[in-house]
């Protein structure tokens, strides 16, 4: 028999009448019965351990305090790999212990109404950032499948779906306001793509090179990908943003109608430095407007909310004297509104109603015609 001493080191002092246990491979580690061999605390993070073993044969072994449920775990919660010895005789084995498995806060789950997928570190061979993207599915997605779904892009991913996400814990509240809408038959159902955005946001979400290396990745890459793999319609694509986002949103729009049929552009950055693009746009083409929906709104609260208000109003007087067609426009200003996820969630069911409030078609799923 090989005698080895095995010393425990906890992170943590466990509380009076806890106990650590050794259990292993080998007979004398009890063959995996977490409570297989009890240590003996030594002082308040030590406990120790004698084992008696016939065979110099290498052993697997975790610690446990006595269960599964609280076996250990590395620092950021995961169960590590079985730890390994080769006995020898008078030996001395120390470990660290880091956590318990039960002692690890349960890190919460995305907080994301419906159904969804995240795409983790989409890349992009235009961009230089990688960026999480995901994909929310309307309501009776799965069960219709023949049916082909108009699709909204969005920026800002983050910012979305999930309060402990976005900033300050708000976010627009596209997933619950889109779901109650579809199901009560205001609004068509749809899916959407949203983008997270990344430490270039600010360049990506200007009008100009790097803005338009952006749009390839949505309208090259990332399209073609949610096309190919969800039941989209590739006709009906929206495009919907706040702040630098709804600048892009309108660029992206007016710029290529022939991939989206709208755009929600809120509180969008139409001031001198980033939308002189956007107006030298509208202006040029007042002979051959693009067939579009656009819905412009702001508040007008102090700060940053009431520069941008005069921007987005003179993009509405332009629209106007450009002849833009009044049925596909529509402007919403709130003077006390400021410029956060707050807002913007309250002005979601008016986009919403704007670019999807289409009658529903029906479609008949194949399985469930009547075959004579």
């Amino acid at each position: 028999m090989m005698r080895m001493l095995v010393v425990v080191q906890t992170a943590m002092t466990l509380g009076v009448g806890e106990q650590v246990f050794l259990t292993g491979s080998a007979d004398e580690l009890g063959r995996w019965d977490p409570a297989a061999v009890p240590m003996t605390r030594t002082n308040d993070n030590r406990w120790e351990a004698v084992l008696s073993l016939r065979t110099p044969a290498p052993v697997e072994f975790k610690v446990t305090r006595g269960t599964w449920g609280t076996e250990e775990v590395d620092a950021d919660g995961r169960v590590p790999a079985n730890r390994t010895f080769v006995p020898v005789e008078n030996g001395t084995l120390e470990i660290q212990v880091a956590a318990w498995k039960d002692a690890v806060a349960a890190q919460p789950g995305p907080q994301i109404t419906g159904d969804y997928r995240i795409l983790p570190k989409v890349h992009s061979k235009f961009l230089e950032f990688d960026r999480d993207v995901i994909v929310w599915l309307p309501p009776g997605y799965e069960a219709r499948p023949s049916r082909r779904y108009a699709v909204l892009y969005m920026h800002d991913g983050r910012q979305v779906f999930d309060p402990s996400t976005s900033t300050w814990g708000k976010d627009w509240q596209v997933d619950e306001l889109a779901q109650d809408m579809i199901l009560t038959g205001e609004l068509e159902p749809f899916i959407v793509v949203a983008a997270d955005c990344t430490d270039a946001r600010r360049d990506e979400y200007s009008p100009a090179k790097k803005g338009d290396d952006y749009l390839r990745f949505l309208i090259e890459e990332l399209k073609p990908m949610v096309d190919a793999t969800w039941r989209t319609d590739p006709q009906r694509t929206a495009i919907a943003g706040s702040s630098m986002g709804g600048l892009i949103s309108f660029y992206a729009a007016w710029k290529h109608p022939e991939v989206y049929f709208g755009a929600a552009c809120l509180s969008p950055a139409l001031v001198e430095r980033y939308g002189k693009e956007c107006f030298r746009m509208v202006a040029a083409d007042r002979d051959h407007l693009p067939d579009l929906r656009l819905f412009l709104s702001c508040g007008g609260a102090a700060g940053l909310e009431a520069e941008l208000l005069d921007g987005t109003l003179k993009m509405a007087d332009a629209l106007r004297k450009a002849n833009f067609p009044e049925k596909n426009l529509m402007v919403r200003i709130e003077s006390w509104a400021e410029h956060n996820e707050e807002a913007w969630a309250r002005m979601t069911p008016h986009w919403l109603r704007f670019l999807f409030a289409h009658p529903q078609r029906t479609e008949p799923d194949p399985g469930t015609q009547r075959k004579e």
